[in-house]
């Protein structure tokens, strides 16, 4: 069932969107919405043992929650993540409406538009982005973005990671929205779905996608549309093509202009014309009551799945990619990186988190030429080594350890030296 797309309820604003030093991003579009706000963020009453720098803010459909959660103060803090009562308890015909065009009904961004305004009216009024780039099937922690319990939890992915090692000082890095929350219940996973997706993936042609809306804090988005395919990309070892819409979060002093901050997006404010930007964007709709209860977790998920959300990585792995500021590498790009490791270290990094992540078969001779560096104290070298660790049984990986042992000083110069703990990772090859 198509809805019919009201022109004056969504408009794509003329504004080009500025994704350099952003390759996550494939595209990105500016809208303005006049929405009713049965999709929105709602305020609820803290309980007297949070943090005082904490709020607390409940995301409904047509009162139904969907994700609630205390998000701190401070972009540097972790907010604390509960599940809602799931989709399927609330009425959404516009996602039913939408699917055929998320299963792989457009070649621009654009000509998706007309099907998601249906959708998209359901956010109160404001200016938005719509992004189209890849997510992890991961909350950000290591674990299968479906397998989150149902009570607050911390979650590394809605706050600035800092990075400090020889690479970094102290750099606080902004994610991207790469990280994925649920909204459906655990039962409604149905396995013959998730294959058929499985399926989609492997072959030619336009991808399915799913569709996410940013929580306004760090790298997380709740998915509202795409359980089964994103389940499906777990078990590829793949990422998860997305549109994820992100709200006008605040605004920032870009001396001597002000920008529009959408999460990591931001947009001048004197590029975007013909609407009323409002002047607090961070003020949301006043509920009543405590944050209500989780009800995702009624079933146990395959351990396949689970499994499979293991290789992803984690807020702190990703902020080396967004940190080298790097695409998934190409060849060329590999080999430029490798005949200057200590050129490239950053971007070195970064691709062994993404090539890893993917199962990619570049992975083990990146590893094994970045584990050459000869600088024991060296960031890349060390995480050369836990790569290289982790394939076990490969013979290029063990003559690779061998050697090492063979020409390693014994015992070590000095008890928990780098060296010292370069060895006990290559030890655990054989564990």
């Amino acid at each position: 069932m198509k809805m019919p797309w009201s022109r004056e309820a969504v408009r794509i604003l003329p504004t080009k969107i500025d994704l350099t030093g952003q390759p996550w991003y494939r595209n990105a579009l500016l809208l303005h919405v006049r929405g009713n706000g049965a999709l929105r963020w709602e305020t609820r009453a803290l309980p007297p043992e949070a943090d005082y720098y904490e709020s607390a803010r409940c995301l409904t459909l047509r009162s139904t929650p969907l994700l609630s959660g205390h998000f701190a103060a401070w972009e540097t803090s972790e907010s604390r993540l509960c599940t809602g009562w799931g989709l399927d308890t609330a009425e959404c015909p516009e996602l039913d409406a939408l699917r055929e065009t998320l299963n792989g009904g457009f070649a621009r961004l654009e000509d998706a538009v007309p099907a998601l305004s249906p959708l998209l009216e359901l956010l109160p009024e404001g200016v938005y982005v719509l992004a189209e780039s890849d997510a992890y099937p991961t909350d950000g922690d290591g674990q299968f973005f479906w397998d989150v319990p149902d009570r607050l939890k911390i979650c590394s992915a809605t706050a600035l990671v800092c990075l400090v090692d020889d690479d970094y000082d102290y750099n606080y890095e902004c994610l991207p929205p790469v990280f994925l929350y649920p909204s459906q219940r655990r039962s409604r996973l149905d396995m013959e779905r998730v294959e058929y997706y499985r399926t989609r993936f492997q072959q030619d042609g336009s991808l399915p996608h799913g569709i996410a809306l940013y929580v306004g804090a760090g790298g997380m988005s709740v998915l509202l549309d795409g359980h089964h395919k994103a389940a499906a990309a777990a078990l590829l070892g793949r990422t998860l093509p997305c549109l994820t819409v992100l709200p006008l979060g605040y605004y920032r002093l870009d001396n001597p202009k002000q920008s529009a901050c959408f999460g990591p997006i931001v947009v001048p404010v004197e590029d975007i014309s013909g609407v009323k930007l409002p002047k607090e964007p961070w003020r949301y709709t006043k509920g009543s009551g405590p944050l209500p209860e989780g009800r995702l977790e009624d079933a146990e998920l395959p351990e396949a799945l689970l499994a499979a959300g293991k290789r992803y990585p984690t807020a702190e792995g990703y902020a080396l990619v967004s940190a080298a500021e790097i695409g998934y590498p190409t060849d060329r790009e590999l080999e430029t990186w490798l005949t200057d490791p200590g050129l490239y270290r950053p971007q070195l990094r970064g691709a062994l988190v993404v090539l890893r992540s993917r199962g990619d078969p570049r992975l083990k001779d990146t590893a094994l030429r970045c584990a050459a560096v000869g600088d024991a104290h060296c960031s890349l070298k060390t995480e050369a080594f836990q790569v290289l660790a982790e394939l076990k049984g490969d013979p290029d990986v063990e003559a690779f350890f061998i050697d090492y042992f063979v020409i390693l000083e014994e015992p070590s110069s000095v008890h928990g030296s780098a060296q010292d703990y370069l060895t006990q990772i290559a030890h655990s090859f054989w564990d």
